[in-house]
């Protein structure tokens, strides 16, 4: 399999699954390991069901290297064993890992998936894996791990299971939805992630810059809080500029940029500062943004090392 056919598939729809196995992790905490999946119907190893598996209610397990990786899972009856190998004399680094395979019927220098759901497996798969975020000791062990893991059973055109793993990781990413009049995003549905994407933050409790580079696009925003206060936890209306109601906000493209703000609204779920500089180090936010008085937005959600 190449991996133009996971583009076709994304481009048919195949996209929202990947989504919404990322969206449907519950906000991790540093030195904390979480899994989640969803399927499709008709995969028979997560048999087109969803769910997350935290420390707080599994008992999980993570180690590796720079060329595997192993995650253990148990929750009650349930368990789940999840191996990942590098291609061939290669290892794992941020990026895409397309054609891999299963470990025992791997090929040339294909990387290898293995997920198993209590006991039931692929004998052949065709799969991906997203390297998003990884760092290791100086043994070469892995000591920070985020990816997301796409594997199909039997066949190329087979129900997508999608998976994803942190493990002392706090999430890097940008999410986008668009409706079809927007100006900004123009009916966008798209995801960004490490493997693909640079992300940058700036600012203090004053406001702050956001940036997004990847996948041939550039996203930046600005927000601010309401006059007379600090940027901390709280929902709150946009505008073009902050008053004693309103945040100020904006999200756009150089290509694109609003005209004007013209309503929406800012949900900070959590933010952080270095306590000795006040500089923000972590953002989590979700977005509504309209433009120039349209009834159509822009939807976003941002998870900075938040």
């Amino acid at each position: 399999m190449k991996h133009s056919t996971f583009a076709r598939w994304a481009r048919r729809g195949g996209a929202p699954i990947l989504a919404a196995a990322c969206a449907a992790v519950a906000p991790s905490a540093i030195a904390a390991t979480v899994f989640s999946y969803t399927s499709q119907p008709g995969d028979p190893v997560g048999l087109g069901e969803s769910q997350v598996y935290t420390e707080a209610d599994s008992t999980l397990s993570f180690s590796g290297d720079s060329r595997h990786a192993i995650l253990r899972v148990e929750r009650g009856n349930d368990s789940w064993y999840v191996s990942l190998g590098a291609p061939l004399e290669q290892t794992f680094g941020v990026r895409r890992f397309y054609d891999a395979e299963s470990p025992t019927r791997r090929t040339g220098r294909a990387p290898y998936v293995h997920m198993d759901n209590n006991g039931r497996r692929c004998a052949e798969l065709w799969g991906e894996i997203h390297v998003q975020q990884l760092r290791t000791d100086e043994e070469d062990r892995i000591v920070a791990f985020e990816a997301t893991v796409l594997q199909r059973c039997g066949a190329a055109s087979a129900p997508v299971l999608a998976a994803v793993i942190r493990h002392n990781v706090e999430p890097l990413s940008l999410r986008l939805q668009a409706d079809p009049g927007d100006y900004v995003g123009q009916g966008i549905d798209k995801a960004y992630a490490g493997d693909s994407s640079v992300f940058q933050l700036w600012g203090n409790r004053d406001g702050a810059r956001y940036s997004a580079s990847g996948q041939h696009d550039f996203w930046s925003a600005e927000l601010s809080p309401p006059t007379g206060t600090a940027l901390q936890v709280g929902s709150y209306p946009i505008a073009e500029a902050p008053d004693a109601a309103h945040a100020g906000f904006r999200f756009e493209r150089p290509e694109r940029r609003c005209p004007r703000i013209s309503g929406g609204r800012l949900e900070i779920k959590s933010v952080r500062f270095d306590p000795a500089s006040g500089e923000m180090t972590g953002l989590h936010a979700e977005f509504v943004q309209h433009c120039e008085g349209a009834s159509e937005a822009l939807r976003g959600t941002i998870r900075y090392q938040a």
